[in-house]
């Protein structure tokens, strides 16, 4: 029997709420079963950036905040992992603010049809989520959750080609005894996500980082394919039978040459094993090479938000010589204090607009906007 979905927690905030009086809630820009996140506007004195801000109800002996807090500091300085900036607790939730990031993979593959990766986009995602993964189990850490949900890009024009993997709240450490990875004997529940999870997440097998990499070679192949085998299977039993029927390099057939490689490597380690990343990241290099590939070119979603930035940066600048000739128009007036503080709320608002647009969340969803519109304008009338 599959175990049961999660919901999304309904948390009692909404933007504009204020955060230890230094956070401005903006907007909600995801959800979990115990918590939300929400872009955020720092501001302490003159200093003011924009954050992520999640929000985690406060429940006796659990708190996925714990790892997120954790890992983060850990990994600081790497360029896969949000920055962290601070946690606390707030009314009878806690809230951990963090680097503010893009869109996740899932987003940008929906972007537009035909809603799969060209081989570039595969191949430059995979050799940058290898790299996610051996700094997380580097640092002793197993995510047991990878899925295109987890990566994410950067929210900035110099960080859109930047993936970073997030989401640790299912992460637990190696066990490790007198610096010898030891495989635990214990069964335990079920971890992950049923379409990407490894077999042995199935079979209640303690996860070991052969184990992320295994997901990861199922969102490959179902990011380049458009499917796996067991694409819509909802039954955990028979999804598990799928996976089984499909070893031995059947789900590398239809891939690129060497690919099978990448297979192979991973589905002959165990838990003490420690994977060859280095290896893993040459197979995709060579299969670059093979197919004449320039790996050094942006993914296509880079030069997409860069053309649609342009686009946004010349409306705002159309939109500031308008209120530049309303404000000399209104320049004789005397301004109330009423009128100075709602031109100051106006600005706030104005600029935290400004921000998202230009954002790369902000941009994505105007791209596929411009896209729904086109594919409306190009499609024939039924009769």
């Amino acid at each position: 029997m599959d175990p049961p979905r999660p919901t999304a927690a309904q948390v009692p905030f909404k933007p504009g709420d204020i955060i230890k009086e230094q956070y401005t809630l903006q907007r909600q820009i995801g959800a979990g079963t115990y918590g939300a996140i929400f872009s955020a506007l720092y501001q302490n004195g003159p200093i003011s950036k924009h954050v992520a801000v999640k929000l985690e109800k406060n429940l006796p002996h659990f708190s996925l905040q714990a790892n997120e807090v954790l890992i983060m500091k850990t990994l600081a300085g790497s360029n896969h992992f949000a920055k962290f900036y601070q946690c606390g607790t707030h009314e009878t939730y806690k809230f951990v603010c963090m680097e503010l990031l893009g869109p996740s993979l899932i987003q940008l593959v929906n972007r537009k049809k035909p809603y799969r990766f060209t081989l570039l986009q595969l191949l430059k995602f995979g050799i940058q989520a290898v790299e996610c993964l051996h700094e997380l189990h580097s640092a002793g850490f197993v995510h047991r959750d990878v899925k295109p949900d987890n990566f994410v890009i950067g929210n900035n024009k110099e960080t859109a080609g930047q993936i970073y993997i997030i989401d640790f709240g299912l992460c637990k450490r190696l066990l490790i005894k007198n610096g010898i990875v030891v495989k635990p004997t214990q069964k335990g529940n079920f971890r992950g996500t049923l379409r990407y999870a490894s077999i042995n997440a199935h079979l209640r097998n303690e996860l070991g980082r052969q184990d992320d990499l295994i997901s990861l070679f199922y969102l490959m192949i179902e990011y380049y394919m458009g499917r796996l085998p067991w694409t819509g299977v909802i039954d955990q039993a028979e999804i598990l039978h799928l996976k089984e029927q499909n070893l031995n390099g059947i789900l590398s057939t239809q891939m690129p040459h060497n690919f099978l490689l990448f297979e192979q490597h991973i589905f002959s380690l165990s838990y003490e094993v420690k994977p060859n990343y280095q290896l893993i990241i040459q197979i995709f290099r060579k299969i670059a090479e093979e197919c004449k590939i320039d790996i050094a070119q942006p993914f296509e979603w880079e030069l997409e938000l860069k053309q649609q930035r342009m686009l946004v940066m010349h409306r705002h600048q159309q939109d500031k010589e308008r209120e530049f000739q309303k404000s000399e128009k209104d320049s004789d007036n005397e301004s109330s204090i009423e009128n100075q503080e709602q031109a100051s709320q106006n600005f706030k608002e104005k600029d935290a607009q400004n921000h998202y647009e230009l954002s790369n969340a902000g941009l994505l969803n105007e791209l596929k906007h411009r896209i729904s519109l086109r594919i409306q304008i190009n499609r024939k009338p039924t009769s």
